[in-house]
């Protein structure tokens, strides 16, 4: 292909986002081209094979309350499985220094813990999709932290180590740096229940991948690709868009779809300059850090789950994520900056605290911060910036539209955000060439 070319639409980026709006652009008779800096599709999704075991590296878990991804996975008859680990046979929780298994009767206390912290969400996020709806509940308790949220309260010991130790993994920070009004949305959005709360963040995943699913929708939509290349500047001008990237490619579009992590944005150098708002929020980033961590293990553990603050162990938290008799696999979470260079020899010790007499093989997985093309995990908003930010980033901005799974409404930071993202803009896109199509 010629190195200066044409097309109707060019979505930069080939996550969840960009596949999305590729695909229903190009089924609505647009020509459109994604360029994808990574030598694959996908973004922070990652299908691995590793020992034996197929294992996501990245975003992973996906459920029925997530509406945009289960009609996906139901359009391309994708299966699913179980997460072992999520409905664990044995919860093993370090309280104040000592690690105590979850009896059936404390049951009703970690759960109501939950409840409790949780007590005023269905006020502040009666809409989850609809911020505007509750926006002055929203905008007073924006500021606040999860510590904040947790000092105000009266929990048990147990209580306050599980909600700390599960809200560090969902938001990947401490709770210090984590928002209150954030973790809020989600508990929300899974009708303000424990147990949808946990079955939607780690129960169920696709059994061949979330490669499976990227594969369809690439397949199905028909849409041309390029990988490896970067993108460095973007040139609005009358016409339309001039997207340069890192090789000297020249592409000349109507429009552009940016669909680039929120905290690498800043680093493409757009032609009039984004709006400062969404240069602040990409330069400010957001909290989600941390490392999801995979543990290979001798044998079968079972159906385990452990939970931890940071201020007690290096590993937050961790599940049975695959079984098999000869050799197991856990999947941990820690906000340690060394978590993935650690050492067999480093983790064994902390591991088997919660689980006396296994054996580490291995450890491996991906570093999302350290990766210049994602900058941090999945997405949380710091504490103070959802009111700030949550209209300026995927606000259109001349010729170029912002699709991403690092805002918007609803499921943001998850898969299905992202895939909610691509296709509202692929609409939005489609409209805006209404009049030129027509004339």
């Amino acid at each position: 292909m010629p190195a200066n070319r044409s097309v109707d639409v060019v979505v930069i980026g080939g996550g969840f986002a960009g596949l999305t709006a590729a695909r229903d652009l190009q089924q609505r008779g647009l020509a459109v081209l994604v360029l994808e800096a990574r030598d694959r599709l996908g973004g922070r999704t990652w299908s691995a094979d590793r020992n034996g075991f197929h294992v996501e590296l990245g975003g992973t878990w996906i459920h029925w309350t997530q509406p945009f991804v289960w009609a996906e996975k139901e359009r391309y008859g994708l299966e699913i499985q179980e997460t072992p680990g999520c409905v664990a046979d044995r919860v093993v929780i370090k309280i104040d220094g000592v690690i105590r298994d979850l009896r059936e009767d404390q049951l009703g206390e970690f759960v109501s813990g939950f409840e409790h912290f949780f007590a005023e969400a269905k006020a502040v996020w009666e809409r989850p999709y609809d911020s505007q709806h509750s926006w002055e509940l929203i905008k007073e308790r924006d500021p606040l932290t999860v510590a904040d949220r947790l000092a105000a309260l009266d929990l048990t010991p147990l209580q306050r180590t599980s909600i700390g130790g599960f809200l560090e993994i969902l938001s990947m920070n401490q709770p210090e740096n984590a928002s209150y009004v954030e973790m809020m949305r989600c508990w929300s959005l899974t009708g303000w229940s424990y147990e949808l709360f946990n079955d939607t963040a780690a129960r169920y995943k696709f059994t061949h991948g979330t490669g499976a699913l990227v594969q369809a929708m690439a397949s199905d939509g028909g849409f041309a690709v390029e990988l490896n290349q970067e993108v460095m500047s973007v040139q609005q001008s009358a016409e339309g868009v001039t997207v340069t990237t890192a090789a000297g490619d020249a592409i000349s579009a109507k429009r552009a779809v940016v669909t680039v992590p929120l905290n690498v944005m800043h680093r493409v150098a757009f032609d009039p300059p984004l709006e400062e708002l969404k240069l602040e929020a990409s330069r400010l980033k957001h909290v989600g850090g941390g490392a999801k961590v995979f543990f290979e293990v001798e044998g079968d553990p079972g159906a385990v789950m452990t939970l931890a603050r940071s201020t007690e162990s290096p590993l937050i938290g961790s599940f049975t994520y695959q079984r098999g008799e000869q050799h197991s696999v856990l999947a941990g979470f820690s906000l340690e900056p060394d978590a993935l260079e650690r050492s067999v020899a480093d983790w064994q010790p902390v591991l088997e605290e919660f689980v006396p007499g296994i054996r580490l093989r291995s450890t491996f997985g991906h570093d999302w911060g350290g990766d210049a093309l994602s900058q941090g995990s999945w997405c949380t908003y710091r504490p103070g910036t959802l009111t700030r930010f949550s209209d300026a980033l995927p606000r259109q901005e001349g010729h170029l539209f912002f699709a991403s799974g690092d805002h918007g409404e609803g499921w943001r930071g998850f898969i299905e955000g992202a895939i909610a993202s691509g296709s509202r803009t692929a609409v939005a896109v489609w409209r805006s060439l209404l009049p030129s199509r027509t004339a």
